[in-house]
């Protein structure tokens, strides 16, 4: 199968998961305990203007989120198509990562080290899963999934090599998952402007959103690959 339309097979699935992830994300969950006063009327404003806040904070990490995705994807797709081991890819692929980004600058070499690890497993996983459709002669990404898989190998690929919050839950407390923000900038008017800059820690609500999407896109996923084989 084609780079192309491998990476246009994923982009969907990282779409999916974005967009899913943005409509699952409370930002009143996120600003809880920010330091800008529980229950004061900034805190209420930013609530109320949850729409202002997706568009200058929530949506462009997301949308860095997607980019480093499809990019790691590429590196993926470079070892399953290779006879290297997953160790001639590592650097690459951790240059790609969005969640080595968001380890917490307190964790331990220890932790850093587990967390690298299983990140490092999933996409060997993926890579390896995903081996069989890039030997594929076909130029288009859904007759190569038929074409590479029966229907119970495509929906095990799904649910086993796709899934990414395994290293978030397994290792909450080496992540944070952070972001300033300018309340002046964002929200305007006499009451902001004046404000020092605030550090919101949004690390729970980044999971609890991203593992609630992931469960969605894997079920659709599934739903999707059962009906296309039903044809």
């Amino acid at each position: 199968m084609t780079q192309e339309a491998a990476i246009e097979g994923v982009e969907r699935f990282v779409d999916r998961t974005v967009d899913a992830t943005r409509r699952e994300f409370r930002v009143g969950h996120a600003l809880r305990g920010t330091g800008l006063g529980p229950g004061g009327a900034l805190v209420d404003r930013l609530r109320r203007d949850a729409d202002a806040l997706e568009r200058r904070v929530v949506g462009p990490e997301l949308d860095t989120y997607r980019q480093r995705s499809i990019e790691q994807f590429e590196v993926v797709l470079a070892y399953a198509d290779s006879e290297e081991p997953i160790d001639a890819f590592t650097d690459d692929l951790l240059e790609r990562d969005s969640y080595l980004e968001s380890l917490d600058p307190a964790a331990s070499p220890d932790a850093r080290e587990a967390v690298v690890d299983d990140l490092l497993a999933r996409l060997e996983r993926l890579g390896d899963g995903i081996e069989p459709l890039v030997r594929r002669p076909e130029d288009e990404f859904w007759p190569a999934v038929m074409a590479a898989y029966d229907r119970p190998a495509a929906i095990e690929l799904v649910e086993v090599a796709f899934p990414f919050t395994g290293p978030l839950r397994d290792h909450r407390d080496a992540f944070a998952f952070t972001v300033e923000i300018d309340p002046g900038a964002i929200l305007g008017g006499a009451l902001a402007k004046g404000l020092p800059t605030a550090t919101i820690d949004y690390t729970d609500e980044a999971i609890r959103a991203m593992r609630r999407a992931e469960r969605q896109v894997v079920h659709e996923t599934t739903r999707e690959i059962e009906a296309r084989f039903r044809e």
